[in-house]
């Protein structure tokens, strides 16, 4: 439902990124499925657009949980619940959250000289941008990237912060583009507003930027992944990126002193234990297997011959272990093996030698996941599951012995 009509909205945030506090007269609303949304005569708010998320605050005493622009060019803001909202008609305080804006301010002007700083060190084109809640991120036409060319990079976009140039916000007429050396090409017909660096950048845009590129603060690259083709690109700048680097040194510093260690010698601690959890997991299994082989043969020599399966319940094994000692069982004459065990986690094994062709196990699975209301499976030979708790385990357990006639030893208890 929509009340109302008029003329796209003004806004002066073009030529004005710093006002955060206007008086908001309010001329159309609407509903819908998310609520009440309002077009203000005059809006400085941003709506998301052009890759940049869109600014929040207040608009009397609502919440501004999202801004919108329509296919007329009307700013739409959706108003989350609360006491007294405004009326059309009504002109009331309106406030932008101004940490957002300087964040997305930064951002955005920080793209524009990163993408150009790419381009003329590596030949780089940006494909695409993003610039969302706290890192941005560029789309590049180039395979892969070292730290090297991210530093190259980095130095060459930073020296034109420190440069502190002007930022223009132009208009220009689709004849005078010709005289401005645009990164990219314009997706609009008719007029276009350009943001312009002196000697550096040309791009058309409609965020938010600085009006000098020292505004901007720093830019700092994250990381980078390969992607459709060609490299991703994760980046901060300005406040974020001091919020970004406090952060990660505060973490590269307390996990070396819990080390008593350099934090440049924490990438070496963290291969070191990589390698040595490696050689221990192994180890483990190792040890595993060999106690397998053991608890079989002692096994084996209480359990009298026939063909009656062998059950055993055990305290504490996980679904690994089961799977080890029942396949130990089997190499010791075991005709089926039916184990449990509740912790770790409440798991259940059923196994029998490949050569024998009866039961197939897999006519049993769905019956055991529906008493174990777990989660598992297998093949003919093997079933493993782990039960949704230890009462559901007992009764899947029951039951595969019940369907496979396998005998629990005496006395085995959990």
């Amino acid at each position: 439902m929509d009340h109302g009509a008029g003329a796209a909205t003004i806004r002066p945030y073009f030529d004005d990124p710093y006002t955060t506090a206007f008086a908001a007269t309010l001329v159309r609303e609407r509903t819908d499925a998310r609520g009440r949304w309002v077009a203000l005569e005059r809006s400085y708010f941003y709506p998301t657009g052009g890759g940049q998320e869109c600014d929040l605050g207040t608009i009397g005493a609502s919440a501004v949980a999202d801004v919108e622009e329509d296919a007329e060019g009307v700013v739409w803001h959706l108003l989350a619940d609360g006491p007294a909202a405004p009326a059309v008609g009504d002109t009331v305080p309106a406030t932008i959250d101004a940490g957002r804006r300087l964040g997305n301010r930064q951002q955005h002007t920080g793209q524009h000289v990163l993408s150009q700083a790419f381009e003329r060190v590596l030949g780089a084109e940006t494909v695409s941008s993003r610039l969302g809640e706290f890192e941005g991120t560029i789309d590049l036409d180039r395979a892969d990237l070292t730290w090297d060319d991210v530093a190259s990079v980095e130095d060459a976009a930073n020296a034109i912060v420190f440069a502190d140039r002007p930022v223009s916000s132009i208009v220009v007429q689709p004849p005078d583009l010709d005289a401005y050396p645009l990164r990219k090409p314009p997706k609009v017909e008719g007029a276009v507003r350009l943001i312009v660096v002196p000697d550096w950048d040309a791009s058309p845009c409609g965020g938010t930027h600085c009006t000098r590129t020292g505004e901007i603060g720093s830019i700092k690259v994250r990381r980078w992944e390969k992607w459709k083709g060609g490299v991703r690109v994760e980046f901060v700048c300005g406040v974020r990126a001091i919020a970004d680097h406090q952060d990660r040194v505060r973490g590269m510093v307390e996990a070396a002193q819990r080390r008593n260690a350099s934090d440049r010698d924490v990438l070496a601690l963290l291969e070191r234990a990589a390698e040595e959890k490696v050689a221990l997991a192994r180890q483990v299994k190792r040890l595993g297997e060999q106690l397998a082989e053991a608890e079989a043969v002692a096994w084996a020599a209480v359990r009298a011959s026939g063909e009656a399966g062998w059950a055993r319940r055990l305290e504490e094994r996980d679904s690994a272990g089961l799977k080890s000692l029942a396949l130990a069982a089997l190499r010791r004459g075991a005709p089926l093996v039916v184990l449990a065990a509740p912790s770790p986690e409440p798991a259940l094994v059923v196994a029998r030698p490949r050569e024998r062709k009866d039961p197939d196990l897999r006519g049993l699975a769905p019956e055991l996941l529906a008493a174990g209301q777990g989660r598992g499976g297998g093949g003919p030979d093997l079933f493993s599951m782990i039960a949704v708790d230890v009462e559901r385990l007992l009764a899947a357990y029951a039951l595969a012995r019940e369907r496979t006639g396998a005998l629990e030893d005496d006395g085995a208890t959990l």
